[in-house]
Formats: structure tokens, C-alpha cells, sequence
């Protein structure tokens, strides 16, 4: 009986070692901050309203990843629409209209063979592509006018890279993104809607 003890504390301590260490190997997860354009100047425009208006829609087949992201694409939109627009004026609207906000991921082709076991492939691509125009509307003496910006950037991870990789590697393709959507959409503005800028 008492062997049997021994025995059983034995295995006890030894599986607690193994959760232990288990917990030890495991990462946590990594908090990211929220994508502001606060320290950017304000683009008054000569309307009464601001408004967003989602009208995004899902490319048939692609498999998209929007939903797992740290910070989804269309998040960063209207972030960049609240903190970069501002109504100035006493009539009209100036609708911020997300057309696109998508990240799809596409599987690569590994190396095949004896040769695979010892390369270390890109496993999968990341594409986000964002568009966005700026309509204004109810503004007098203005029957049509908008200002549109379109980007999109890619980038390939590694087939050993850890779920906080991943989301690193998403979290930054939409930062850069948007590092490319803003001097676009600034400059189509003041191009295109001139007259409406204060």
C-alpha cells in the first residue's frame, strides 16, 4: 500500500513539472495599440456633418482574414475618418465611404522533397487592399464631387512563424497600409475638393 503511495505521488509531482514548464513555454499574448491620427492636422471641410458609411463587401473564394486581425483595416478607416475630417461648415454632408477593407491570405507552395525537410519556406500571404471616397452631398451649387484614394501591400510569412508572429506581422501590414492611404486620400482632397477646404 505504501508503495503504491509513493508511487502515485511520484506521478502527481512529476505531471505538475510538466504543466509547470508547459506554462512557462507559453507566450502571452502581446496587447497592440489602438491606430490614431490624432498628431495629424484636421482637414476642415466646409460641410455641417461628417459621416462613415460602410459599404465593403467580401471577394468570392479568397479567404479572408479581417476577423482575426489585431486591427482590421476598416477599424483603421474610420479611425483615420474621425480623427483626420472635420465638418466646418453650416450645410451638407461629407460621407467617408469604406468600398474596400480586405485582407485575404493565400497559401504558398513548399519546397518539395528531401530538401523541403531542410528549407525553411514561406507558407502564407497576406494581401490587404483598402478604398475609400469622400462624397459630399446637400452642399449648394455642387452636383457631383469626391475625393478617392486606393492602396494595397502584401507580405509573405515564414511556415515556422508563432501565432503572436502572425499577429504581429497583420497588425503592421495594416499600420503600413494606412501609411500609404493617408498623403493619397490629403492630396485627392485638396485636389479634388478644393474649394471646400478651410
Amino acid at each position: 500500500m505504501m508503495r503504491v503511495s509513493q508511487k502515485l505521488r511520484r506521478l502527481t509531482l512529476s505531471l505538475l513539472a510538466v504543466v509547470g514548464l508547459a506554462a512557462c513555454s507559453t507566450q502571452p499574448a502581446p496587447k497592440y495599440p489602438e491606430l490614431t491620427y490624432t498628431h495629424m492636422p484636421k482637414i476642415a471641410l466646409g460641410v455641417a456633418e461628417i459621416q462613415v458609411v460602410s459599404a465593403t463587401s467580401k471577394t468570392s473564394g479568397a479567404k479572408h482574414v479581417e476577423a482575426e486581425m489585431p486591427v482590421s483595416p476598416e477599424t483603421a478607416l474610420r479611425a483615420w475618418a474621425r480623427d483626420r475630417l472635420q465638418a466646418n461648415g453650416v450645410s451638407g454632408v461629407a460621407k467617408f465611404v469604406i468600398e474596400n477593407a480586405s485582407v485575404t491570405e493565400t497559401d504558398l507552395k513548399k519546397t518539395p522533397g528531401l530538401k523541403g525537410l531542410v528549407t525553411k519556406d514561406q507558407s502564407q500571404r497576406y494581401d490587404s487592399k483598402i478604398r475609400a471616397t469622400l462624397t459630399l452631398e446637400g452642399v449648394p451649387r455642387v452636383t457631383q464631387a469626391f475625393a478617392q484614394a486606393e492602396v494595397s501591400r502584401g507580405q509573405s510569412i515564414a511556415e515556422d512563424a508563432t501565432i503572436n508572429e502572425r499577429d504581429q506581422l497583420l497588425f503592421d501590414l495594416t499600420e503600413a497600409t494606412m501609411k500609404d492611404f493617408d498623403p493619397i486620400m490629403a492630396a485627392s482632397i485638396r485636389k479634388h475638393l478644393a474649394d471646400f477646404v478651410r
